[in-house]
């Protein structure tokens, strides 16, 4: 701040984060916050007085800072920052501090945008695999639009530290928003202006600078063996990045615009796949007249005191843009004359009905228009155009280069500066013209252009494309193409899904319906929980540090084996028993994630170094021969309230299966259940991981499978099951001399008493590869999509037979018949009978992040905690014990004995 200037801040900050910033201030300096009184306070120097004063007020509800509107709207405070003389660093190093705290978007702001692009969150609703191992380098203006789309991406899995984001230089109305909300997220943030990257020499330094960001970033990302995806304006590619023989290059790219393509041609060769979004059928069919409309609103938002109908217009430029401009413009009444150097343009101009010129000079010689449009991203008037403007013409730039004979020019330095409006010419010839904006894309000039829904499919498309390529980037040779971006989005169902939302006159017929569950998108912290940790950095890792971040805690991460460790959180490459008493004593909540021959040694660590300690561990707690040992170290400590995280009993599938069992077939009792859980391990057990020598297929989703059973079988038929001798049960094996078991079908006729009738339980699991049980083909129709991903490895279905009805509850990842695929955390409820299909619903819920909220909450209740159940783990281990005995002998494992308890 300059000296002896006041500024304003404005947004949602309450009095205690201004004065605990501001102490936070000037704490640094050694200085004093002083409180004079309600809504003031000085940063004052003992010796010399006050040197800041900060003064804030309430103010009434305001008009929303975004272009959607909340209910209720978002407080609203006003912030006075006034430095005394000298004084100018230290209110703008103050000034920083509350603007990280006042500018960011709010959550209800962020929810209101990510309601506005309903398709672009179909499609980034759960982290999708091909963004495994890559890191994100966006490049666009920052728009809301753009906002709703980075944090997609952080959403279908870029991590938040794997993510940078460079604005364009526009002067876009919520930038400085767009940029605090980024840093706030832990995303860095900077500017690589169109201007530098077209004139490298007149803006050497801030090129350079931002270049250094760059490049540390690509060599950190692959460092962590990270792959780049540039999303971008030709700005990075134009610099080399894509180029054979770059000493730095990113690995795969989405260019966005047209200009950008020329950019990227005049670089040379390309040695990336780039896919060219620009030219795609999302953004020729949909984006550009989303743009074309945007740029008339703003034309008419500038120009409010002028007669627009019937007036002559100039056009130049008869592309994309341009054509659809020219019919809005007459269809509102304009007559409008086109210019355009391109023959075949022109003529299609001149087939459309508009007067043509092949040149504005010839256009200007023959008509006086009040207004001349530039589309053309070129030189569209020429130094030797100028003196034939009319008086007062008005010039309104829809790209940046039409009218840089004014702005780049010697006539710059004699503009005059029309604040919100644009910059006023006095040419020589003695003409005074009026350029809109500041020279570049007007639709951008202190607005937001296109509204976010009109956006939404172009932005969900890009997504769309960057999964495609990530998945995947050697199917795609180097160069420019189009064509597998069209593709790909045209087979995630991306048309139909925008016809059926904006477009379709009616519902269609057998649609399923999408039943999202009752989770906020910020849930309420969980009181009591402010710093968890979790040993083990692996998926489960990973996943409870994002779910535990959302409940309020700060996360530290433990796992002494793992190469890859966040940098957004605090991490400790060691074991738990060598943390430091004073770190482990401000752990709140320890979430164990490391492998189960690990869980036991380090809840021994955790109890020494809290008895009380809060435990969540995932799920089975110990292996099978150490359940006795585990039940005596928890009656050792029984102030320590433990949880082991059961995904499936917690689920919001499992009711809505039950529930629609009685809705469907109220008095008719259960015949038979089956539950099949498969995954092909193989490529695992090859590469040494998951392998469980001691009970094989056993290890891997049986106690998942017990988890459903629980939750569908009557208390009486679930009791009798744990209760039964394994012995007899008929049990079909697949013996393997490297994994015990490797496949497992177990048939238990459990009796029903009062129904006549017993039921047949049947479990079936195999590590061998993927099964499938039998299920019926969806309607082509959202959310169902085919080539979503690749073929699953994974199965998971539960089937019950109830009067003259089978229920299915087909849980992710569902691939139906036919090849329709479910995004993640998406599940498929459905009924027929004699076989006609009764109901065919889509449930969503994640399973793990409802079980592990679950978990925290009741980790920090009052009530009294139950012992962990392992009833069902005792179970396991008892048929274990029959299948070794019933094994081949040159199948047996040496295993350690298991607990018969």
């Amino acid at each position: 701040m300059a000296e002896g200037d006041w500024t304003v801040l404005r947004g949602p900050v309450g009095s205690d984060e201004v004065i605990a910033t501001a102490t936070a201030v000037a704490g640094r300096h050694q200085l004093q916050c002083d409180q004079a009184g309600p809504g003031t306070i000085h940063l004052t120097n003992p010796d010399s007085g006050p040197l800041v004063t900060v003064r804030w007020k309430t103010l009434p509800p305001q008009a929303p800072r975004t272009l959607g509107f909340q209910i209720p709207a978002p407080a609203a405070v006003d912030i006075l920052i006034d430095p005394a003389p000298g004084a100018g660093r230290l209110a703008a190093e103050l000034h920083d501090a509350l603007s990280a705290r006042a500018l960011p978007y709010t959550d209800s702001e962020l929810d209101g945008i990510r309601a506005a692009m309903p398709l672009l969150e179909r499609y980034s609703t759960t982290p999708q695999q091909a963004f495994d191992g890559w890191a994100l380098l966006f490049r666009d203006h920052y728009l809301e639009h753009s906002t709703g789309f980075v944090l997609a991406m952080e959403r279908a899995g870029i991590p938040a530290e794997w993510i940078f984001t460079l604005d364009k230089g526009d002067r876009t109305w919520n930038r400085q928003r767009v940029h605090a909300t980024f840093l706030a997220r832990g995303y860095r943030s900077d500017v690589l202006d169109n201007s530098a990257v077209n004139d490298p020499a007149a803006h050497h330094t801030d090129l350079a600078r931002v270049q250094a960001e760059v490049d540390a970033f690509l060599d950190a990302a692959h460092t962590a063996r990270r792959r780049v995806l540039v999303v971008d304006d030709g700005g990075l590619l134009a610099r080399g990045y894509g180029a054979a023989g770059a000493p730095r290059r990113v690995d795969a790219a989405l260019e966005l615009t047209v200009s950008g393509i020329k950019r990227i041609a005049a670089a040379g060769p390309l040695a990336i796949p780039v896919l060219n979004l620009a030219r795609s059928q999302v953004k020729t069919r949909l984006g550009y007249r989303e743009i074309a409309d945007s740029c008339l609103r703003r034309l008419r938002a500038l120009l409010t005191d002028r007669k627009m109908i019937g007036r002559q217009v100039l056009l130049l430029g008869y592309g994309t843009l341009g054509s659809r401009l020219a019919a809005q413009l007459r269809a509102l009444g304009c007559r409008v004359d086109v210019v355009d150097t391109d023959l075949p343009a022109l003529i299609d101009a001149t087939e459309d009905g508009f007067t043509t010129y092949r040149t504005a000079a010839d256009a200007l010689a023959s008509t006086t228009p009040f207004l001349v449009i530039g589309t053309s991203g070129e030189l569209a008037l020429t130094p030797d155009d100028l003196p034939h403007l009319p008086d007062g013409a008005l010039l309104a730039p829809f790209a940046t280069r039409d009218f840089s004979a004014l702005t780049e020019g010697p006539h710059r330095a004699r503009a005059t500066d029309i604040p919100g409006v644009g910059m006023r010419f006095d040419l020589p010839d003695g003409q005074a013209v009026t350029l809109l904006g500041n020279g570049r894309s007007m639709n951008l000039f202190e607005a937001d252009s296109i509204p976010n829904q009109g956006y939404d499919a172009y932005r969900a498309g890009t997504l769309i494309a960057a999964a495609a390529l990530c998945a995947d980037p050697g199917r795609v040779p180097p160069g420019l193409h189009t064509a597998p971006a069209d593709t790909a989005i045209a087979a995630a169902g991306l048309w139909e899904a925008y016809y059926d939302l904006y477009a379709a006159p009616r519902p269609a017929p057998r649609q399923p319906t999408t039943v999202p569950a009752p989770r906020p998108a910020k849930p309420a912290a969980v009181t009591g929980l402010r710093r968890a940790a979790v040993v083990g950095y692996g998926v489960a890792g990973r996943l409870h540090t994002a779910i535990l971040t959302d409940l309020g805690a700060t996360p530290a991460v433990i796992d002494p084996k793992h190469q890859d460790l966040p940098a957004a959180v605090r991490t400790f490459p060691h074991e738990v028993g060598e943390l430091s008493p004073a770190v482990a004593a401000g752990i709140d909540l320890w979430s164990i994630c490391c492998p189960t021959a690990e869980h036991l040694p380090v809840l021994r660590a955790v109890l020494a170094h809290n008895p009380a300690a809060r435990v969540l561990m995932e799920k089975p707690a110990c292996r099978g021969h150490e359940i006795d040992a585990f039940t005596r170290l928890l009656a050792e400590h029984p102030d320590a309230r433990i949880v082991v995280n059961d995904q499936y009993r917690h689920s919001t599938t499992l009711p809505a299966f039950t529930d629609l069992i009685a809705t469907l077939e109220p008095d008719a009792p259960i015949q038979k259940v089956s539950v099949l859980f498969t995954k092909d391990r193989r490529p695992d057990s090859t590469s040494g991981r998951f392998i469980d020598r001691d009970y094989g297929v056993l290890g891997y989703e049986w106690l998942h499978m017990l988890a459903v059973v629980r939750g569908i079988l009557p208390t009486p038929a679930w009791e009798n099951y744990l209760a039964s001798d394994p012995a007899t049960t008929t049990t079909a094996p697949t013996y393997d001399p490297g994994l015990f078991v490797a496949a497992l079908t177990e048939r238990t006729h459990l009796p029903q008493p009062g129904t006549g009738t017993g039921l047949q339980l049947e479990l079936t699991s195999s590590i061998l590869g993927p099964g499938q049980a039998e299920d019926t083909a969806p309607a082509p129709r959202p959310p169902w999509r085919q080539g979503l991903r690749a073929a699953d490895d994974r199965y998971r279905h539960v089937t019950v037979h109830a009067g003259r009805t089978r229920f299915t509850l087909h849980l992710e990842p569902v691939t139906a018949p036919g090849g329709w695929q479910l995004e993640r955390n998406h599940h498929r409820l459905t009924a027929v009978r004699d076989g006609a299909l009764l109901h065919d619903e889509v449930l969503t819920d994640s399973p793990l992040d409802t079980s592990v909220r679950h978990a925290a909450t009741v980790l920090f209740d009052d009530t009294p905690l139950p012992p962990p159940d392992l009833a069902p783990l005792r179970h396991i281990a008892r048929l274990a014990d029959v299948l070794r005995e019933r094994a081949p002998r040159t199948h047996r494992p040496q295993a350690e004995s298991p607990t018969s308890a």
